[in-house]
């Protein structure tokens, strides 16, 4: 068989494109396969931790929208408290735009991409991995990394995928423009907010960005009526 990368990455999400960027930077003939078009909004609380951002090696500062420096929290939404650290703990991003940076990283490390295309099928063929698009295209590769998500194709095609939804946790969560009618205080722009008890074994958040409120909650699929 013919192999046409070293690498193939399925799903360009910050887990997929850093897996590209360090399989790039190695050597090794990488392409990384999208079904979205970037730069795509994605349904995500975006707050880095301080360990992320220094794994990452790179500056982040292009997509930070701010710098959290504690939390507030409560518990059903009452008798809030407030922890605050002498350092940033955490770093708040839009994922369309963070998810873009990481793409473009790991496109100056030397990966390919192909964005748009949805892998349909993974299989092992002779010594290597065949991945095929929905378009009927098939790629052949030495290894392959599956980082496209909760749905994964990859899971399902070599039966990873979980055991029904029990243990599977939801959320739901929108992008509040700070200039609505939802009150927030400026004093609190640099917490994040975490309230427990108000959702069955989850919690909500606010994660102030530098023009929106990332509000959600999340908690147990098997709780979802409850939510």
């Amino acid at each position: 068989m013919d192999v046409d990368y070293d690498v193939i990455v399925v799903g360009a999400g910050p887990g997929g494109s850093t897996a590209a960027r360090f399989c790039a930077r190695s050597g090794l003939k990488t392409l990384l396969v999208e079904k979205e078009k970037f730069p795509r909004y994605k349904p995500c609380g975006g707050c880095l931790s301080l360990k992320t951002v220094h794994l990452l090696d790179f500056d982040l500062t292009p997509v930070i929208e701010n710098d959290i420096w504690g939390a507030k929290f409560s518990y059903c939404l009452k008798e809030p408290f407030f922890i605050e650290l002498k350092e940033p703990i955490a770093f708040m991003v839009m994922r369309d735009r963070f998810d873009q940076f990481l793409k473009e990283k790991a496109l100056e490390e030397g990966a390919e991409i192909l964005e748009g295309e949805k892998v349909v099928k993974v299989q092992e063929k002779g010594k290597g991995i065949e991945v095929e698009l929905a378009g009927g295209e098939k790629f052949h590769s030495h290894y392959l990394i599956g980082a496209d998500g909760a749905e994964s194709i990859v899971a399902r095609s070599i039966s990873l995928s979980s055991h029904g939804n029990d243990g599977n946790g939801i959320a739901i969560q929108s992008e509040i423009p700070f200039d609505s009618s939802i009150p927030f205080p400026e004093t609190e722009h640099r917490f994040a907010h975490l309230d427990f008890g108000s959702i069955p074994n989850g919690y909500g958040w606010v994660f102030p960005k530098k023009e929106w409120l990332s509000i959600g909650i999340g908690g147990m699929f098997r709780e979802t009526k409850k939510m």
